[in-house]
């Protein structure tokens, strides 16, 4: 077993650049009611009725090497399946396992089933450190081709799985997977199979990440760890980057900023928002900026046994010109969640995945007597079709591929409406330099035959 694991320690030594290519793939599950009706052709969400656990002993079975686990909350209920007894069987076929889960609020009653083979780290309970709130794992980290990250809300709880409204997402891609396996390690105090209590970083003793920014699928992928990465910098910037839709759903929401925001984008004419908060954040500042401005289109969910417990954000997913995105993790809208809690988010830029959480959104907003109107015409037929503007975020390089150029310009401009050049499209594939712009949100203006045609784009 060993000997595999170090075998792959020697893998991770070697360059990304070496990864297959082409092996990157995202899936994402909802475990409470979607409502397809919004759906786009061929993209309907999965739900995932009482077998979101099921789900995940699958990618457990799948392990062939290494599983690195950081979970905030195992308790398995009488109703769940087995996932000590996955654990425990990859283990004895000679998967090393390394599990991370919190040492303060002694969540997690069903570490005594696991095997004794089976390392285990409890985050520290000291005043230094608040809780380590991931739900993450790391399959198969160094095999080039296989390597997937198990993330999203969900705790390892009966409930969780199977009552309150929680989502998973499942990301199949080598750099995102040591993205993950970094932030582990520096938890567990050592890249080996046994922890190493003395070197481990837990908290606002973490450092930054090296890498947010990935490429998976073809789709931009966001990947920010708490408290080290300023994680809900990057929420109120998504905030900010919203054209016509925001939807949120949040379990615990007590950041200012964010409901700052919110608000803006609310009375902004032309953009619609709806959003839905768990009970237990009527008693935070960030209610009251946002209920008395949003009114019916702010949602309450109360249950006596169950919790909205998803963490996400859906910006423009009906327009897929305008960089649609989901945001979503173990990361709540919270001071604590930012500044001292270990925490993970994702920001997955494509409209798909985008439209699929909407799908969710909207099948929980309605269970609470809320309403969203379908934008068909957006959803049904890309106006600019025939147009094409890549990779979105860009860094140096932004590609516009056109067709019937006669005349054809790009002019890239400011939010703010300031041109800052225009460039004439004499091919039907044209690079546009991005390399002296600042990061920030920009807009494309391409003109052709059939008219104007504006995308947004976004420079890293």
């Amino acid at each position: 077993m060993l000997k595999h694991f170090y075998a792959f320690l020697i893998l991770a030594a070697l360059s990304l650049s070496s990864f297959a290519a082409g092996s990157s793939k995202i899936k994402v599950y909802f475990n409470t009611p979607v409502d397809t009706t919004f759906a786009t052709p061929g993209n309907k969400a999965t739900y995932l009725y009482h077998s979101l656990d099921d789900t995940l002993i699958s990618y457990i079975n799948r392990a062939n090497h290494t599983l690195d686990i950081a979970v905030y909350q195992f308790s398995q209920g009488s109703g769940m399946s087995d996932i000590a007894a996955a654990l425990n069987a990859a283990q004895a076929r000679g998967v090393t396992i390394r599990y991370i889960y919190d040492g303060k609020d002694n969540a997690s009653t069903s570490m005594g089933l696991l095997n004794s083979g089976i390392a285990t780290l409890a985050s520290p309970s000291g005043s230094s450190y608040n809780i380590m709130h991931n739900k993450f794992v790391v399959i198969d980290v160094f095999d080039t081709v296989n390597a997937t990250v198990w993330t999203g809300s969900t705790n390892w709880t009966e409930s969780m799985f199977d009552k309150s409204t929680n989502n998973a997402v499942i990301i199949q891609d080598p750099h995102v997977a040591n993205a993950y396996l970094a932030q582990f390690n520096m938890m567990w105090g050592s890249n080996g199979p046994s922890p190493n209590a003395a070197n481990s970083k837990f908290g606002a003793f973490k450092t930054a990440s090296a890498t947010n920014t990935f490429t998976v699928d073809g789709r931009t992928v966001e990947v920010y760890f708490s408290p080290a990465d300023n994680t809900n910098s990057h929420i109120v910037s998504a905030i900010n980057g919203v054209d016509k839709e925001l939807f949120f759903g949040v379990y615990t929401y007590t950041e200012a900023p964010n409901a700052n925001a919110t608000v803006t984008k609310y009375n902004t004419p032309g953009i619609t928002v709806k959003g839905i908060m768990d009970e237990f954040s009527m008693g935070y500042s960030a209610y009251n900026t946002l209920s008395p401005v949003m009114g019916n289109d702010l949602k309450i969910y109360s249950s006596n046994n169950m919790v909205y417990h998803s963490k996400m954000m859906i910006a423009d997913p009906d327009y897929p010109t305008m960089d649609p995105l989901v945001l979503t993790g173990s990361h709540n809208w919270s001071v604590t969640a930012d500044t001292k809690n270990d925490e993970n988010m994702i920001i997955i830029h494509d409209a798909d995945i985008a439209n699929q959480y909407l799908q969710d959104f909207a099948g929980s907003f309605e269970a609470l007597g809320g309403s969203i109107s379908h934008v068909t015409a957006v959803r049904d037929v890309a106006a600019d079709a025939h147009i094409q503007l890549y990779p979105n975020p860009a860094q140096d390089m932004l590609w516009v591929d056109a067709q019937d150029l006669q005349g054809a310009t790009a002019e890239i401009s400011t939010i703010a409406g300031q041109v800052l050049r225009t460039v004439p499209l004499t091919t039907s594939h044209t690079g546009l330099s991005l390399s002296d712009i600042a990061p920030g949100i920009y807009v494309v203006a391409v003109s052709d035959i059939f008219g104007s045609h504006t995308f947004k784009i976004v420079k890293m």
